[in-house]
């Protein structure tokens, strides 16, 4: 483990109001991390669009499937970092806040965060932007005033790539005290997630699920060996994690940690590849890869309702597989890297199911936004959508009905 020296902050996390009051912290940098708090610095990554969204209904020829608008309301473009670029890898939604992570393509390990304040249609601001020398971000998290981060590094001070980060969040703003790196073993940390005072991290093909105490070091509970662990979800009652190559997912009670069970699903047969999941109503919400969306009842392990990949036509199917995916009320929507975002409508409301009765999904349409790069992960609460759009930065989506 290495700790930080200051010189000079779904489907995962529990949901909160996040942090509402703005005490007067700096900008900071302790050489490897860089913090901006001062919005008027971030002001001009943030574009206000207020424009609609157009949905491509023509695929499916669905009655009805403009029942409801969408409107982008915001678009935060991505942070700059040595002259590089980097894409959102994640965005989580937390009550009036969004938190987004980004890294670098390729072996260069570089990344960011960001903090944002989403008010309605037409009030988005970034409060905080974190920058990182030596680290790629995969996901994030906020639990108690903290955010955690699922990462890889360069530091070779490191015995394996990857680790988990805590930065310390006051009122929407990043502080570098009591920053904190625990190292872990694989590749890279995919996914985190947090809960009752647990930090779960999932690190890649090598390594398995972490169990960690929510301290100021991040004290190592557990680890359970699980191979190819994509993505860490949990709801209280579960918690669940992906693995591909094959498609399955591993299944603890959340209370003890106990492990209960693998459960197996079609899909998610491609290496290197990110497949999440989302525990709603007792079922699994899969992003499976090449498989689509699973839906599987947590309990008895039955696939209880699925939706196929999209082909899309003049892109080669390995930029095209299903990522990402989040549910809220009857509403899914889906990310299919470079074919983008796609919304599908349940035949009854995923949040409060129960039992294994099969569930119908009818595709809509898809989101079409200029210039949009490949998604790389959704996040949706009801009434806002999220979008990770790799080089498109974060799209904030206003949904109505």
């Amino acid at each position: 483990m290495v700790a930080s020296v200051l010189c000079a902050g779904i489907i995962g996390c529990n949901k909160s109001s996040g942090p509402t009051e703005a005490p007067v912290i700096p900008d900071q940098t302790n050489g490897r991390v860089t913090i901006i708090n001062d919005e008027a610095k971030l002001a001009a990554r943030v574009t206000i669009n207020d424009e609609p969204v157009p949905i491509d209904t023509a695929m499916y020829k669905a009655s009805g499937a403009a029942a409801f608008s969408l409107k982008l309301a915001a678009t935060i473009s991505p942070p700059v970092v040595g002259g590089q670029t980097l894409q959102a890898t994640s965005v989580v939604l937390d009550g009036n806040f969004a938190y987004a992570s980004y890294n670098m393509q390729g072996s260069t390990y570089i990344g960011a965060i960001d903090i944002i304040q989403v008010k309605g249609a037409k009030n988005a601001t970034l409060r905080s932007e974190a920058t990182f020398t030596d680290t790629d971000v995969s996901s994030l998290c906020y639990a108690n005033g903290k955010m955690y981060l699922a990462e890889a590094t360069g530091n070779t001070a490191f015995a394996a790539p990857a680790v988990v980060e805590a930065i310390t969040i006051s009122g929407g703003k990043m502080d570098l005290a009591k920053n904190f790196r625990r190292a872990l073993s694989s590749y890279a940390a995919t996914a985190v997630s947090a809960a009752g005072g647990k930090v779960f991290v999932t690190t890649g093909n090598t390594g398995g699920l972490y169990t960690l105490t929510q301290n100021d070091t991040l004290s190592v509970e557990k680890f359970d060996a699980l191979d190819d662990a994509r993505w860490v979800d949990n709801d209280g009652t579960y918690v669940v994690v992906a693995q591909g190559t094959p498609g399955r997912f591993s299944v603890f009670q959340q209370s003890t940690m106990a492990f209960l069970k693998t459960v197996s699903f079609s899909g998610a047969t491609i290496p290197e590849s990110k497949s999440t999941v989302r525990l709603i109503g007792g079922k699994a919400l899969v992003a499976a890869g090449d498989g689509g969306v699973q839906l599987v009842d947590v309990a008895s392990g039955t696939v209880v309702g699925s939706i196929p990949r999209t082909v899309v036509r003049g892109l080669d199917s390995s930029v095209t597989v299903t990522n990402a995916v989040d549910a809220a009320d009857k509403y899914v929507y889906i990310s299919n890297g470079e074919g983008g975002v796609y919304v599908a409508l349940a035949s009854v409301n995923l949040s409060n199911i129960t039992g294994t009765s099969p569930i119908t999904f009818k595709m809509l349409g898809k989101l079409q936004f200029a210039n949009l790069q490949s998604v790389n992960h959704v996040s949706y609460d009801g009434s806002l959508l999220a979008v990770a759009a790799g080089l498109g930065g974060v799209k904030f989506v206003t949904v109505s009905f």
